[in-house]
């Protein structure tokens, strides 16, 4: 046993692969892994609201709800009476257009059912340089949202859209209420 011959080719390889280890392990730093507690770019929070009702509080839920990125061929998954959504903004120009299909249907056609109303969404965006493995972070100021025009004007299930907050920076409050 210990008169074998040591082969130094083996060993070696072995001290290189240790040193190589060492070097990339000293090499990773804190920052190279983005907490899950770090806030990052935030969704726009939406309520819905009863617009008959004279108190502007009462939270009315939404029948089977689809939205789809105008332009876009992927809705978001139907949601099954939701009093509020949050929904993601672009970050990399200055405006969103979200198509809102009430009673929408699993279908791939529509059916006459279905009722879509388009939304426009308006902003100024604030880049933010959070770390090496986090990125950047966009906060969105100056927020802005209006239902386009259809004809005929009768067929329009929003009635009418409130800013409740013009920046957002969080997913806690209510940044839009959209009255139906």
């Amino acid at each position: 046993m210990f008169g074998k011959k040591i082969n130094f080719e083996n060993s070696s390889r072995l001290i290189f692969g240790l040193i190589l280890m060492l070097i990339l392990n000293l090499g990773c730093q804190r920052d190279d892994i983005c907490a899950e507690s770090t806030v990052i770019t935030p969704l726009l929070k939406i309520s819905f609201f009863d617009a008959e009702a004279g108190n502007d509080s009462i939270a009315k839920p939404v029948s089977n709800l689809s939205i789809k990125a105008v332009g876009d061929t992927v809705n978001f998954p139907i949601l099954s009476n939701p009093s509020e959504i949050s929904i993601p903004l672009r970050t990399d120009v200055d405006f969103t257009s979200y198509e809102f299909i009430l009673d929408a249907s699993d279908d791939d056609d529509a059916t006459s059912e279905e009722n879509t109303d388009i939304v426009d969404f308006t902003y100024a965006r604030n880049q933010e340089y959070l770390n090496r493995a986090c990125s950047f972070r966009v906060t969105y100021i100056d927020l802005k949202a209006k239902v386009q025009t259809e004809t005929p004007a009768t067929n329009k299930w929003i009635k009418r859209i409130e800013v409740d907050q013009s920046t957002v920076e969080d997913e806690t409050t209510t940044h839009i209420s959209i009255f139906h």
